[in-house]
C-alpha cells in the first residue's frame, strides 16, 4: 500500500553548502512529517535518521525529477502541504499539489527578480508565496508589474544556534593576530556582485592606516585568478589571503578569529553569511538591499552604498579604529542572532506562514 505523505518539498538540490540548500534543509525540518523530498539534483535516494523523511534525489535530469513528481502524485492527500524552493520548479509544485492545500513557493533571490515565464505565472496563480526577505519582494514585483498586487509573506531564514565547532576556539590560525576581515563568497564570473572587487580596491588606503590590515577570502570559482592578478596589480598580496573552499569547522574558526565580517554585495538576496558571521559575536559590513533587513547600522554593524568606494573605506576604517565598537556591534549582532535568526526562530515563523495559508484556504472553501 502507497503510504499518504504529510508534505513534500521540491528543491534544487538538499545536500550542498549554497544558500538554497541550507533554506531547503530547514524548511524539510518545519514540515510535517512523513515528508518527501523532491531534489533536481542531489544524487541520493534515502531517509534521514527519523525515517520520517524521504529523500528522491534525480542526479540534475529534469526528466528523473518530473518522473519522481509523477510517481508521487498517488501520495498526495487533502491535508499534504507542498512546498518548493525555487520559482523555476514552481510549476511542478502546482502540479503536484493536485488534490492537496495549494502549492507554497518560495522566493529565494535573483532567480524571481526577473519576469517571469508563463508557467511559473500560472504556477503563482494557484499558490502561495514566501519571500526570504523584503528586499526580495520589491525586486521581484519590480520585474513583475502584474504581478504586483500578489499576497507575498516575508519569512528570513535562519542558521543552527551552535556553530559547527560547538564552542572551540581555534588553536592555531596563520592570521589569528593580524586584524583580520572576512569575506565569505564564490568568486565566479558571474556573481561579481558579492563585491570582491571593491575590497580589493580600498584595501591601499585602509593599509595606509593600518598596516596589519589583512583580507580573508574563503571561497573559491573560476573568478579567482583575476582577483589574484588584481591584488598582485595592486600591490597587496602580502594583505590579501585568498583560502579557497573550506570545511565547516574551519568556516567557524575564521568567523571567531577574525575582526569583521564584510560583503559589500550588490545583488543578495539575504545573505545567511550575515548571520554566520552574528552567530560568530562579529560586526558586520554590508551593502543596501537585503543586508539591512539582517544587519541595523550603527547597532550590529554599517551598511554601505555597494558602488561607493567612500562609504566601504569609512566603514572599515571605523572598525579598524574604534575596537570598543567593534566588540559592542559583535555583542549586539549575537544577541539579534539569538533572538531572530535561529533555526527554532525560522521555523516557527515558516510553520505560522503555511497555518496562515491553511486557515486562509479552508475559509474559501466554507459556504
Amino acid at each position: 500500500m502507497t503510504t499518504a505523505l504529510r508534505s513534500i518539498l521540491l528543491t534544487p538540490n538538499l545536500l550542498g553548502k549554497d544558500g538554497v540548500s541550507a533554506l531547503s534543509r530547514e524548511v524539510s525540518r518545519a514540515l510535517p512529517a512523513p515528508s518527501l523530498v523532491l531534489s533536481l539534483h542531489d544524487s541520493s535516494v534515502a531517509g534521514d535518521s527519523s525515517a520520517d523523511l524521504e529523500l528522491h534525489g534525480a542526479r540534475g535530469s529534469r526528466v528523473r525529477f518530473l518522473a519522481d513528481v509523477a510517481r508521487a502524485m498517488p501520495r498526495v492527500t487533502p491535508d499534504t502541504v507542498v512546498v518548493c524552493t525555487h520559482l523555476h520548479l514552481a510549476p511542478a509544485a502546482r502540479a503536484l499539489a493536485w488534490r492537496g492545500q495549494r502549492a507554497t513557493i518560495i522566493l529565494c533571490g535573483i532567480e524571481a527578480w526577473v519576469s517571469v515565464r508563463p508557467a511559473e505565472r500560472w504556477a503563482i496563480a494557484g499558490g502561495e508565496v514566501v519571500a526570504i526577505s523584503q528586499h526580495t519582494v520589491d525586486r521581484f514585483k519590480a520585474a513583475n508589474p502584474a504581478l504586483a498586487s500578489t499576497d507575498v509573506i516575508v519569512c528570513h531564514p535562519g542558521l543552527p544556534a551552535k556553530s559547527p565547532s560547538q564552542g572551540a576556539w581555534p588553536t592555531t590560525l596563520e592570521f589569528s593576530t593580524y586584524p583580520t576581515a572576512l569575506i565569505v563568497a564564490r568568486m565566479s564570473a558571474a556573481e561579481r556582485y558579492k563585491g570582491h572587487d571593491a575590497l580589493l580596491d580600498v584595501w591601499p588606503r585602509l593599509l595606509s592606516r593600518h598596516p596589519d590590515a589583512v583580507l580573508a577570502i574563503a571561497g573559491d570559482g573560476d573568478d579567482r585568478p583575476r582577483l589574484e592578478a588584481r591584488a598582485a596589480a595592486l600591490g597587496i598580496t602580502h594583505a590579501v589571503r585568498f583560502l579557497g573552499r573550506v570545511d565547516d569547522d574551519r568556516l567557524d574558526q575564521l568567523y571567531r578569529a577574525c575582526r569583521l565580517f564584510v560583503m559589500p554585495s550588490r545583488d543578495e538576496g539575504f545573505g545567511l553569511v550575515f548571520l554566520e558571521a552574528m552567530r560568530a559575536g562579529k560586526p558586520c559590513i554590508g551593502g543596501r538591499g537585503a543586508a539591512s533587513e539582517i544587519i541595523e547600522h550603527g547597532v550590529t554593524g554599517l551598511i554601505v552604498d555597494p558602488d561607493s568606494r567612500h562609504e566601504l573605506t569609512a566603514a572599515l576604517e571605523r572598525l579598524y579604529s574604534e575596537p570598543d565598537t567593534c566588540r559592542q556591534f559583535g555583542e549586539a549582532g549575537r544577541e539579534r542572532f539569538q533572538s531572530s535568526f535561529t533555526n527554532d526562530s525560522f521555523q516557527t515563523r515558516f510553520t505560522k506562514a503555511i497555518g496562515r495559508r491553511t486557515l486562509v484556504t479552508l475559509a474559501a472553501s466554507m459556504p
